[in-house]
């Protein structure tokens, strides 16, 4: 990168009120630290306690999907038969008294189109629904697809004030790069 676009990120991220932001390999290890950090962050900008539980719920949940079903990305050279780790971008940013998580990864046009199906669907249900939503996934069995429980995007729609949106654009390396936004 050269000063110029060093100098034209560092406006960006300066002007646009970021809170924090990450982009690189995702891992539990990461997760714990870059957590660590936007918790004293959040502390710092932020005094509504349930604003800061939500937002971090929030981005707990969309780093946990990176490093579960990322695809893809500038992967490093890994031993064999080890796993290598997801890459992503997550961005807490606040503006007008409110604060939004933004996470992107990479994904195949299939789940990217999958994705975007369901938070559409999310996008269009009202606090009630989306509880009963939560409780009636609890009961069913998970998914053979998923690596999780099924509720993480519901959970990060019960918590975020507005509807979540998303957001898909084709990379060069054959995959999609999802973005989701949750505002809190």
């Amino acid at each position: 990168m050269d000063f110029q676009r060093f100098n034209q990120l560092s406006h960006l991220l300066l002007n646009d009120q970021f809170v924090l932001s990450y982009s690189g390999y995702v891992s539990e290890d990461i997760l714990r630290a870059v957590g660590d950090t936007l918790r004293e962050r959040l502390a710092n900008h932020v005094s509504d306690t349930n604003q800061i539980r939500n937002i971090f719920s929030i981005f707990v949940e969309l780093m946990q999907n990176i490093i579960r079903y990322g695809d893809d990305g500038p992967q490093p050279i890994s031993k064999q038969g080890e796993e290598k780790p997801a890459f992503g971008i997550v961005l807490v940013s606040q503006s007008e008294g409110r604060l939004s998580v933004m996470a992107g990864n990479f994904v195949t046009d299939e789940e990217a189109r999958t994705l975007r199906d369901r938070i559409e669907s999310l996008a269009n249900c009202d606090a009630e629904e989306l509880r009963q939503l939560y409780r009636t996934k609890l009961r069913e069995p998970v998914e053979e697809t998923s690596k999780g429980a099924s509720l993480g995007l519901i959970e990060i729609a019960r918590r975020a004030s507005l509807p979540l949106s998303c957001d898909v654009i084709k990379s060069d390396n054959g995959y999609e790069l999802f973005m989701i936004k949750a505002t809190v």
